[in-house]
């Protein structure tokens, strides 16, 4: 079975593309059309590729790399893409959080404007968790995998600290509070706990059975 491309016929379609069988491949291709059987040399456009300079965050750490994208194509903030140094040694999972072109920064901008994508990495994030007990609110950090979930109302435990997740802050300021909402880690920007303490034996649920709900890292 021959190879296909679809491309402008002189001789039947000068402005449309049709189906044409390859006959010769290469630089100089030579097709024939599969709707006159007129035989050509065609050229294919390859969309042209251009370095842009990407800035990627990693909780308190950033680095810079270099992507190649196709010049035409449109970022856009927020969106998640999973780019290719120049020289295809390492991939890296991001989201872009802002795009800066010569003049100013925008919310979406052609490649060939851009100047530098700020992102953050999405494979592994770091985790801010709000713990409160009486009296007082214990802070801790914790570097888990982008696409761990986080459930309200189920008790995790982190820095030695058992708790149960009340409510988790969104990236973009919303929250979510109602018991069984869920959030993957890399849309997460803080979450919020109380300190889950043990029940002895009289006391409703057993320690035994309270620990077959928590999360441990």
């Amino acid at each position: 079975m021959s190879e296909e491309i679809e491309t402008t016929c002189p001789a039947c379609s000068p402005q449309e593309f049709v189906w044409h069988d390859i006959l010769k491949d290469g630089q100089n291709m030579l097709v024939r059309c599969q709707v006159c059987g007129d035989v050509h040399p065609t050229e294919i456009e390859t969309e042209k590729t251009i370095p842009v300079r990407i800035v990627i965050s990693r909780g308190d750490e950033s680095f810079k790399t270099n992507a190649l994208f196709e010049e035409t194509q449109v970022v856009t903030t927020n969106e998640e893409l999973v780019v290719e140094d120049q020289n295809g040694e390492d991939v890296y999972p991001i989201q872009i959080t802002s795009i800066e072109t010569p003049t100013k920064r925008e919310e979406y901008a052609k490649i060939a404007d851009v100047e530098t994508i700020w992102a953050r990495a999405i494979d592994e994030v770091d985790v801010k968790i709000s713990v409160q007990s009486i009296g007082n609110t214990n802070p801790h950090t914790k570097r888990v995998p982008g696409e761990e979930i986080f459930e309200v109302g189920l008790e995790y435990e982190a820095g030695g600290e058992r708790f149960r997740i009340t409510r988790i802050k969104i990236r973009g300021g919303k929250f979510r509070f109602k018991r069984g909402d869920k959030v993957e880690a890399k849309y997460i920007k803080r979450i919020f706990g109380r300190v889950a303490y043990k029940k002895g034996w009289g006391g409703g649920r057993t320690a035994w059975s309270m620990k077959r709900n928590v999360r441990n890292w």
